[in-house]
């Protein structure tokens, strides 16, 4: 502790409190205890107005580095657009849109954009002496404070006067938050009336039914992005703007709190089930108020001191794959922005490494146009920590990660091109590596009734060169269908959109009972080798003669010097090279229709014919058939290949056409295959794939279920083999 803080004791100073989603771990959370609050905030001498990460000055200094000129370009084109359009009108007839027709992207769109324009000509303004700017600005801010509600439609039910009056949803939260830095950032240049009128909108919108009234709001207890964010902006812009010592410690003890429910929905391993694009939202307001806290208090509260913290902040990092390239289960997109500011705190503060591209996003980039995630990516963006700093060259990562909590898993090698000379074969003669490109492979467990939650279990994405090839359809346009009861009908949320069977017709079942049991998960450091194996019975219970479905899948690198003649060169040799091989062996075992033995079934009993199981690959690429038994999809920096048996499985390709969260064409190829074995294939295939009476899954896994010698068994074994190019064709080597 610092300052006049130090004499404090100790001994109240922090209590506990467990995740209530993992109460059996012994690992617990410290927060300052509210009797310490309260002593901290009672020694502030005098409001705290001017503050050490909110100075004009700094950030005009910051703007001037060359790291942010695509950034500072973006603001004025924008902000002189502002400036020289009229406002753009929130009318009725896009706030009852969505409760007329369940649409929200009109009026979001003029929402956003209103309070872009405000980012925008605030920080134009900073470097501006021009009266017109700083009227432009008054201007806008007068518009916000007249808004009829700073929530959007979405989140207000029906939207009438009831449901408005006293809400406060993320939207509200974070017009509240851009408000208070702003008139804090241009002080005096203002209008006294304006930032008045400010003030007097946070006070009743905000302030009143939040923390003097004291009601009670959904999200105060939410274990997901919304307690954060709600949270943590209402309580930045209370320490910038109440001078009230009572309230000011009201605010911060109930933040606190929602902080508390923010983190409970994370486990020890920091993985975020909402993924990458929530992580984004939520932990990084999370940060932003825990920082400004820090600040505020002198250091004497500090929320980022326990492990669990560090663990979700290297969250990114873990699931990133190659390029910006990331896993992006639930709904996030496989290249999501992660501020540049807030990744830089976050290694700085953890001591991190990071071997994600430094790119400093631009304003508009967020459709939503937030304000917090702009200026901390100018007060806090450092290149110095991006391993990418300089020539810009990839990092060349060989590791992987469990995350024990989610049951998702990542595993990361790359895979090394090296000349052999015709000359000499001897392994110590061999020229040196010339060329490499990062793979990857990532599995989900987990069950069907996560937040944001897709019906994925058994999931899987295979990376190769910052492209992800078997891929994650990511999240779809938000509408009031999409978060609706029977929301499975999209095929972003269904199974039918993942890389997961269909099974007699049927899809994966929601809800919390279809889960998936995961039986073995091993992971070689070097990510040259990952199993598991789970038991996703339980995510079709809707197929009555299933008796039991596992998928096993096995990643690993092929290091034993694969020899392929060079591609596209006419120079004599051979090179050596690594492939990466994931083998998927999808197990289903089904009841019998009757007593008898299948294969003497009786008049009176027909027997029913063998199951239908269609397995299916969802891909941005459209594969080819090479041969029989063998398709390519033709990557970016890689070839991908994969093996099956096409004496009983039938591969067909169909278009998928759709369109991604902001409402941007896209394209995916469904490639299926179809089970066209019998009954008698079945059997074989149960016989040989059987040992002692126990069945015996994939890489030797014992599934502790005893065969039947009359229960019917399909097994699909598909190899995908991951080759990368060499050559001219490939391009310049990353």
């Amino acid at each position: 502790m610092q300052g006049s803080n130090h004499e404090i004791g100790n001994e109240y100073k922090y209590r506990d409190s467990r995740s209530k989603h993992h109460e059996e771990d012994p690992e617990t959370l410290s927060w300052p205890a509210e009797d310490y609050i309260l002593q901290v905030i009672h020694q502030k001498q005098h409001p705290w107005r001017s503050t050490r990460i909110l100075r004009a000055d700094r950030i005009q200094e910051a703007l001037r580095q060359p790291v942010f000129a695509g950034l500072l370009a973006d603001l004025q084109v924008y902000g002189e657009r502002a400036q020289n359009e009229p406002f753009p009108c929130l009318t009725f007839e896009l706030f009852r849109q969505f409760s007329r027709t369940g649409e929200r992207k009109a009026y979001e769109q003029v929402y956003f954009d209103r309070r872009g324009r405000v980012a925008a000509v605030a920080m134009v303004a900073l470097n501006s002496d021009s009266p017109h700017v700083l009227h432009a600005l008054e201007e806008m801010l007068w518009a916000l404070c007249d808004e009829y509600t700073w929530c959007l439609p979405a989140h207000l039910g029906t939207g009438e006067a009831q449901q408005v009056e006293y809400n406060i949803d993320l939207f509200a939260a974070e017009t509240v938050h851009m408000l208070a830095e702003v008139i804090v950032l241009h002080g005096q240049r203002l209008d006294p009336l304006v930032v008045e009128r400010v003030v007097m909108e946070a006070e009743r919108r905000i302030f009143t039914p939040l923390y003097r009234e004291k009601r009670t709001y959904h999200w105060q207890t939410a274990d997901h992005n919304w307690s954060a964010v709600c949270g943590g902006c209402c309580g930045m812009a209370a320490m910038l703007l109440l001078e009230e010592e009572t309230i000011l410690q009201e605010s911060i003890k109930q933040t606190i709190r929602c902080m508390e429910a923010f983190l409970s929905g994370y486990g020890e391993d920091g993985g975020c089930a909402e993924g990458i694009r929530y992580w984004v939202y939520g932990f990084g307001y999370f940060i932003y108020y825990a920082e400004m806290l820090m600040d505020y208090s002198d250091g004497a509260l500090n929320l980022l001191t326990d492990p669990k913290i560090a663990a979700i902040a290297a969250f990114p990092n873990r699931i990133h794959l190659s390029g910006g390239t990331y896993v992006n289960y639930s709904d996030s997109a496989e290249c999501e922005e992660i501020p540049s500011g807030l990744l830089s705190r976050l290694a700085a503060r953890f001591r991190l490494p990071v071997d994600i591209p430094l790119q400093v996003p631009r304003l508009t980039d967020d459709p939503c146009r937030r304000w917090a995630h702009m200026l901390r990516n100018i007060m806090w963006s450092d290149s110095a920590i991006y391993e990418h700093e300089h020539k810009q060259k990839a990092v060349q990562v060989n590791d992987g990660f469990i995350f024990h909590q989610l049951d998702w898993m990542v595993v990361k090698h790359a895979l090394q091109m090296s000349e052999i000379s015709d000359a000499c074969n001897e392994p110590d003669r061999l020229g040196s590596i010339r060329e490499w490109v990062q793979a990857a492979c990532s599995f989900k467990g987990g069950h069907n009734d996560e937040p944001h939650n897709h019906n994925d279990l058994g999931q899987l994405i295979i990376h190769c060169g910052g492209e992800n090839i078997l891929c994650d359809p990511g999240a779809g346009v938000y509408t009031q269908a999409y978060f609706a009861p029977e929301r499975e009908q999209y095929l972003h949320i269904s199974s039918s959109g993942h890389n997961v069977p269909l099974i007699e017709g049927y899809e994966q079942s929601s809800g919390r009972e279809a889960i998936a049991k995961l039986l073995e998960c091993t992971l070689e450091p070097d990510g040259s080798e990952m199993q598991a194996a789970l038991d996703l019975t339980c995510a079709y219970p809707k197929v009555a003669s299933l008796h039991q479905y596992i998928r096993h899948m096995w990643w690993r690198i092929e290091k034993d010097g694969t020899r392929i003649s060079r591609i596209n060169t006419s120079a004599d040799g051979e090179v050596e090279m690594e492939l990466a091989a994931l083998r998927v062996v999808d197990r289903f075992q089904w009841k019998l229709s009757t007593e008898t033995n299948a294969r003497k079934h009786c008049v009176d009993e027909p027997y029913v014919g063998p199951p239908c199981v269609v397995e299916r690959w969802m891909s941005r690429i459209r594969p080819v058939l090479e041969r029989k038994g063998r398709l390519q999809w033709r990557a970016t920096q890689a070839n991908m290949y994969m093996i099956y048996d096409a004496s009983l499985w039938r591969a067909e390709t169909e278009a998928v056409h759709t369109v991604d969260h902001d409402q941007v064409a896209v394209t995916f190829y469904r490639t299926s295959l179809v089970w066209q074995g019998d009954d008698v294939e079945a059997f074989k295939r149960n016989e040989c794939m059987s040992s002692g009476g126990e069945a015996v899954g994939f890489a030797g896994v014992q599934t502790g279920q005893k065969v039947e010698h009359e229960m019917l068994e399909i097994v699909c074994q598909v190899d995908f083999i991951i080759e990368p190019h060499y050559g001219r064709d490939r391009g310049e080597s990353t």
